[in-house]
């Protein structure tokens, strides 16, 4: 009786991270407006934007990230999966502007409060990041009606 015991344990064990893993957070779904935008260099430096021209739209398994800029519009679309709470990871799928990180993926931590959401990024350490792309990126947004 005790090996049976285990052995759901084991098997609850092991399927629950796994189940955990394929369902979505509903408090992410919909639109929202990045306030702040703060990435980090590696030489030490930083740049802040806090314009409010770029809009995350988070659907089931996938979000879009839409700026406006001085060109034109701006967008980069990722598929994502929360892999443990409060945390997600997206792969970019497809971007008008940055096609050399296609492929790549990042590990977000996020959290909730009311309508603010909060994330950060960073490589994982031994993970060498194109010169191109930030090391480091936080990001303050505000709930907004998806367009």
């Amino acid at each position: 009786m005790k090996c049976f015991a285990r052995s759901c344990i084991l098997l609850v064990s092991v399927i629950a991270p796994l189940t955990y893993a394929a369902a979505p957070d509903p408090a992410l779904l919909g639109c929202w407006r990045a306030v702040k935008i703060v990435l980090y260099v590696e030489d030490g430096s930083k740049a802040e934007d806090t314009s409010g021209r770029c809009v995350l739209q988070f659907k089931d398994d996938q979000f879009e990230s839409t700026c406006k800029t001085s060109s034109g519009t701006a967008t980069t679309s990722y598929q994502y999966q929360v892999i443990r709470p409060h945390f997600y990871a997206a792969k970019m799928t497809g971007s008008t502007f940055r096609t050399d990180l296609i492929g790549s993926t990042r590990e977000y931590e996020y959290r909730i409060e009311g309508d603010r959401l909060v994330t950060s990024t960073a490589p994982p350490p031994k993970v060498r990041v194109p010169a191109a792309a930030a090391p480091r990126v936080e990001t303050e947004a505000t709930k907004t009606p998806c367009p």
